[in-house]
């Protein structure tokens, strides 16, 4: 499982890094072990949780094979003036104290890549058991978890990953245009050797979709660290199908480029996988009152706004 999970944090430090500017709050108590938390924690909004977040909390949970749901769940995040790498460890031993005084034990599954796996559990009132993993770089420590609840309980949260039919109807005609998200970190980057100031990191995502039945989707993510760039860049096309208030995108191309400025010989490009994804259509509201198309499955939840 740790081996999956190292696989994505690439794209997971980029697009944390990208939210730390903004849809964030900030945090003094869990919302799920109502612990208190490390000085200058934010949480990050659940709409804003990168899917790759989510999709790293769900392999923890497939781990069990079945026997696990997700409930709710939580990311949080250290970053800022305030934060150095070498407070990580402070960091997660005042997080363990005081999950010890609120009566849970905490276990450390593994570590590898620089992700660490643990548990949380406690059994007075009742059992709870709650899974998740951190990592730590030199800009953020970033520490996501879920509580995790057997297939028959009638527990539910709105954080976890349900079905939902609220907004649902026919989008066929709807969807056609360009939707786009992205967001840009507010903090600079300075070039140490030509001067440059950049921001220091940013991503921005595009879906077209056409009256013809084809969809095109364009992914950049890129993060600055001392000055060198890290860029991911995806370029996916083929056709889609709406059923009711669900959509299928069937690729027929899904190209993948890593570029890093300062290590060139890590560049690489590949054709991916070209599978077909199905996701929930929603439409939401944003906070000027303009709509939203939302694209949900159990890795999370995306939104884009539709171009003029």
């Amino acid at each position: 499982m740790l081996n999956k999970l190292y696989a994505i944090i690439p794209m997971l430090l980029l697009l944390s890094i990208a939210v730390f500017s903004q849809e964030t709050e900030n945090a003094t108590t869990s919302t799920i072990t109502n612990t208190q938390l490390p000085n200058n924690a934010v949480r990050i909004l659940p709409n804003s949780i990168p899917a790759e977040v989510n999709a790293g909390l769900k392999q923890i949970v497939d781990a069990g094979e079945g026997k696990l749901i997700a409930g709710e769940r939580e990311v949080l995040a250290w970053a800022g003036e305030n934060y150095k790498m070498s407070d990580v460890g402070n960091l997660i031993n005042q997080l363990q104290s005081n999950l010890q005084k609120q009566g849970w034990t905490y276990e450390v599954g593994g570590t590898d890549g620089g992700i660490t796996v643990f548990s949380v559990f406690k059994t007075n009132p009742t059992r709870r058991v709650v899974l998740g993993f951190y990592v730590p770089t030199d800009d953020a420590l970033v520490l996501a978890w879920t509580e995790v609840l057997s297939p028959n309980s009638n527990t539910k949260n709105e954080n976890s990953v349900q079905p939902s039919t609220s907004n649902a109807g026919n989008f066929s005609g709807g969807i056609v245009g360009t939707w786009t998200n992205g967001n840009f970190s507010l903090i600079s980057e300075k070039n140490l050797s030509n001067g440059a100031i950049a921001s220091r990191g940013g991503s921005t995502f595009k879906y077209v979709f056409n009256s013809n039945g084809t969809f095109e989707f364009i992914g950049l993510a890129n993060s600055t660290m001392y000055g060198c760039t890290t860029s991911l860049f995806n370029d996916k096309r083929g056709k889609y199908e709406v059923n009711g208030s669900t959509i299928t995108l069937v690729p027929t191309k899904n190209f993948w480029r890593k570029q890093n400025r300062c290590a060139p010989n890590s560049n690489s490009e590949q054709n991916y996988k070209l599978d077909r994804e199905t996701f929930e259509l929603r439409t939401k509201t944003d906070e000027y009152g303009r709509s939203l198309i939302c694209l949900a499955d159990a890795k999370g939840e995306s939104c884009y706004r539709k171009e003029d």
